[in-house]
């Protein structure tokens, strides 16, 4: 049995879906934009320091690094850009019917 989600509101769904969907658009391509930011940014990291940031996570996280603070930037980068492409994936994912 599938979840059905019914919209309610003060104004009639004809009115409140375009609003809706401009809204989900918006967000859609802000969190797009955020996403290529940061995977831009780790891509400076990454020719930086010649790995991957898989590879720069996994190491990182397992110590093998150490602690200098350049690593904890790219960490918090790499964050970033995992928070963004959730984000946005989740975006893009919206699928409704009224």
């Amino acid at each position: 049995m599938k979840n059905e989600h019914k919209l309610s509101g003060e104004y009639p769904v004809g009115e409140t879906k375009p609003v809706i969907d401009d809204a989900l658009k918006k967000e859609t391509r802000f969190a797009h934009i955020r996403f290529m930011k940061f995977e831009s940014e780790c891509g400076v990291f990454e020719a930086k320091y010649g790995m991957d940031s898989e590879e720069f996570s996994r190491r990182f996280e397992s110590g093998e690094l150490g602690d200098d603070p350049h690593w904890f930037d790219w960490y918090a980068v790499l964050k970033g850009k995992k928070l963004w492409e959730k984000k946005y994936n989740i975006f893009r994912g919206i699928k409704w019917r009224l």
